[in-house]
This record gives C-alpha cells, sequence and structure tokens, in this order.
C-alpha cells in the first residue's frame, strides 16, 4: 500500500474503530425462568463490554453468551438452555432491530446523543426468551447475518458499477475473508477485500508515486455512489394504546394514519450519479 491509498483509507479505519460501551442486564422475565429468581447471583447481575459500532448485535451474542450467560447458569446449577438465536435486546422497552449497524442503532434511539449528551455507557435489556418476531427478524445468528450482509454488498455493487460482477467473481475463500473480518471486527482482514470491491480512486498529481499493484489495476470510475438512509417512524401503535382510553382511540387513528403512510415509502433505493448531465 503506498501512501495515497493509506491516506484514503485513513477516514475509513477511525470510522472501522469507533466502539460503543454497553451496559447490559438480564430481563427479569427471563431471569425467572432460567433461575427461578428475579434477583441474578452477585457477579452476574450486570455485564459490560465495549463493541464496535460497525458491528451487528448477532456477532457479539456469541461472546455475551460465553462470558455472562453460560458462566451464571453453571454457578447456578440451572438446566436452561440459551441459544445464540434466542438473543434479542431491547432499549426503552423497544426492540432492537439486530440487522441494523451498532453505531446507527445508537445514533437513531440515544435522543440526545446528537447533542453532545452522550448516554454511555449505552444501557441494554437483555432478553433470551420471547423473541418479538412481530418487531423484529426472527433467527438472529451470526450465519442469517452474514448472509444479509453480503446481499447488501452485492446491492451496493450494482448501484455503483451496474452489475455485481465484483462481488460474484471473488473467490469463496475471499468472501469468507470478508466476512470473517466484519464478524471478528479486524481490520486487515475486510478492508483486504474491501479494496477489490472498492478500488481506491487515482490521484491527479502526476507527482506521486504510483505502485506497480496500481499500475495493473485498471482506474474504474463508479456509475453512481451507494447510499443507504434510514428513516424514523414516528410513534407506533403500541404506543398511542397506551394513553387515556379516549385520547388513546384519537391518536391511534392518527398514528395509523402516519404509519399507513411511512411504511408506503419507508425503502427507497434510487441511483444519484456522480456527474450532471453535460458537466464535467
Amino acid at each position: 500500500m503506498d501512501y495515497r491509498e493509506a491516506e484514503q483509507r485513513a477516514p475509513l479505519k477511525r470510522v472501522w474503530k469507533g466502539m460503543i460501551p454497553i451496559e447490559l442486564q438480564l430481563a427479569a422475565s427471563d431471569a425467572i425462568e432460567l433461575l427461578a429468581s428475579a434477583v441474578l447471583p452477585e457477579p452476574f447481575q450486570t455485564f459490560y463490554m465495549l463493541i464496535p459500532r460497525v458491528s451487528y448485535l448477532p456477532f457479539i451474542s456469541p461472546k455475551i453468551k460465553e462470558r455472562w450467560l453460560d458462566p451464571m447458569l453453571a454457578l447456578s446449577r440451572s438446566d436452561q438452555e440459551i441459544k445464540e438465536s434466542d438473543i434479542w435486546f431491547e432499549y426503552k422497552n423497544q426492540a432492537l432491530k439486530w440487522h441494523y449497524p451498532i453505531g446507527l442503532l445508537y445514533d437513531m434511539l440515544v435522543t440526545d446523543v446528537h447533542k453532545g449528551d452522550a448516554e454511555l455507557p449505552w444501557s441494554l435489556t437483555l432478553h433470551v426468551r420471547k423473541l418479538p418476531t412481530a418487531k423484529i427478524i426472527a433467527q438472529p445468528n451470526g450465519q442469517l447475518m452474514r448472509d444479509m450482509f453480503m446481499a447488501m454488498i452485492k446491492e451496493a455493487d450494482f448501484t455503483r458499477n451496474g452489475s455485481t460482477k465484483r462481488v460474484m467473481d471473488l473467490a469463496k475463500s475471499d468472501q469468507m475473508q470478508f466476512l470473517d473480518g466484519l464478524e471478528s471486527h479486524t481490520y486487515e482482514k475486510y478492508f483486504a477485500i474491501h479494496s477489490i470491491l472498492v478500488p481506491p480512486s487515482t490521484s491527479a498529481d502526476a507527482r506521486a508515486p504510483v505502485s506497480s499493484a496500481q499500475k495493473s489495476r485498471p482506474a474504474v470510475v463508479p456509475k453512481a455512489i451507494p447510499v443507504r438512509f434510514y428513516m424514523q417512524t414516528a410513534g407506533s401503535l403500541d404506543d398511542a394504546a397506551k394513553e387515556t382510553p379516549a385520547a388513546g382511540a384519537q391518536a391511534a387513528g392518527a398514528s395509523a394514519a402516519r404509519q399507513a403512510d411511512i411504511t408506503q415509502f419507508h425503502v427507497s433505493q434510487v441511483p444519484i450519479p456522480l456527474y450532471r448531465e453535460g458537466s464535467t
């Protein structure tokens, strides 16, 4: 890697290294089912962990199970079993969409984060029973998350280049390395393949040295820049129903109308060209 490529990767590396400290507590209802008591043993009442912003919840669930839940069950001599696909997270009574990046969830849900008033550590409730499939996708596990992430990469490749050739031309070992780097949060493994999918742009500075690898790599101008926007929905019918009966019925009707409008336009994918027609 020459200095130009290192310079272009510097912002990516800063984003990649972003971390969020979290504070986990097991839901009381789940604790009662697991241990016949809402009060956990003293060393296990709270679990702290530092997690990557660019990662996903199914990738951290195995570590939580291994380092917290399994030792807790062993100490309590409980015969209950916890599956990784049963683990889900909640923040202020809202189930977290596990297929969203962790940093995105934090930025969307911690209401004062944009004011600089960050909630750190981020206090979450952990559940291991009764996955709310009406609110989040079922079976949150690492393999499904890997499959969903590769589907997003193919969408981005098609938007950028007009085809999924770059992704489909990856060797199986390269695809595995790419996903392993994401799951284990290993910068070198991930970006070794990322640089194949998204080659660094060429410099206009003729004085800058050019490596032999860059000479052999043809410059490709992307057709468009793939960008995904996440839009928060305004309220929910569950929240409206918790109000007084009269006000609740009125608010529920208004909320239902908002929900109908939102669901119609919740996802929008429009290719945006790099240049306008006639421009240089």
